[in-house]
């Protein structure tokens, strides 16, 4: 990474250690200090292309080490949190993913680690559109598991706007992140049933339990599974009268992704809640 190497060379290096690293796997645990000495100074380099190539290592790195980022952790972020408020937009979004990536390796802990970056990161949620704020609202859904329930149930509240705004996307790949992020809400200590009830559940069933829904693969099992999440907080019963009726339509893949989903729901939990009317219902379907 000398100083006399051109940036096209500079940047193959850069390709290069990135599939070494791939490669390489959990192996290169020993040597995280040597390869962060290394990248740093291309996460300011004036090639913005060169601080995308870094920002994607120290990526690649969280992705391979798992939870044995936790003891760099705090290193990590700070090396690449000045790429949340960079002036190309592609540097902000491989940024936001990179932090995206480091708060899911060290799930359940290390959330002072993100103090820093929760700032610049709502500032995100709010300023950009498209693949920028899919890339926040992704960092965003794993930090918040990471917080106390007080914080927690806050943020939630906070991003849940910006969520709900954005059911409505056409975009495939925003209503995949946007329903992981719900989920990851949702099954988070201090957010709780009530709210879940009155704020989201009337939003989500209108946007998302559609036939459309059920055609498209990349998005049906998230919606399943985030549908059994929030199952889980305001019950099986309340879950189930919202889609039992759908068991009669006309479209045999929407059938069978509410049939999957009322299986996950009982299978988690019981039928206990589920009175009779319910069950003649089920039955009757």
């Amino acid at each position: 990474m000398s100083p006399s190497l051109e940036d096209q060379e500079r940047h193959l290096m850069v390709k290069v250690i990135d599939r070494i690293l791939y490669k390489l796997d959990d192996l290169v645990r020993p040597y995280v200090h040597k390869i962060l000495v290394v990248i740093e100074p291309l996460l300011i380099d004036e090639d913005y292309y060169a601080r995308v190539e870094g920002i994607k290592i120290v990526q690649q790195m969280a992705i391979l080490m798992g939870c044995a980022v936790l003891p760099h952790l705090k290193a990590l972020v700070e090396i690449v949190e000045g790429g949340l408020e960079d002036e190309q937009q592609k540097v902000r979004t491989i940024t936001a993913l990179c932090l995206a990536a480091l708060a899911e390796a060290a799930t359940p802990y290390g959330i002072e680690a993100f103090d820093s970056v929760l700032k610049p990161l709502w500032k995100g949620i709010r300023m950009h559109r498209g693949k920028g704020l899919a890339a926040f609202l992704k960092a965003i859904g794993y930090l918040i598991p990471l917080m106390d329930a007080e914080y927690a149930s806050y943020y939630t509240k906070e991003v849940m706007l910006i969520l709900i705004r954005e059911f409505a996307s056409p975009d495939e790949e925003m209503k995949k992140i946007v329903l992981k992020v719900v989920k990851q809400c949702c099954a988070t200590d201090g957010v709780e049933a009530p709210y879940i009830r009155d704020e989201i559940l009337p939003h989500f069933f209108k946007a998302f339990w559609t036939q459309r829904m059920a055609m498209d693969r990349r998005n049906y099992r998230q919606l399943v599974d985030t549908t059994v999440e929030m199952a889980q907080k305001v019950g099986s019963a309340e879950m189930i009268a919202r889609i039992v009726d759908d068991l009669k339509d006309e479209n045999e893949q929407y059938r069978k992704m509410v049939m999957e989903t009322v299986e996950n729901i009982v299978a988690l939990q019981g039928a206990n809640e589920i009175d009779s009317r319910l069950e003649e219902q089920l039955i009757d379907g």
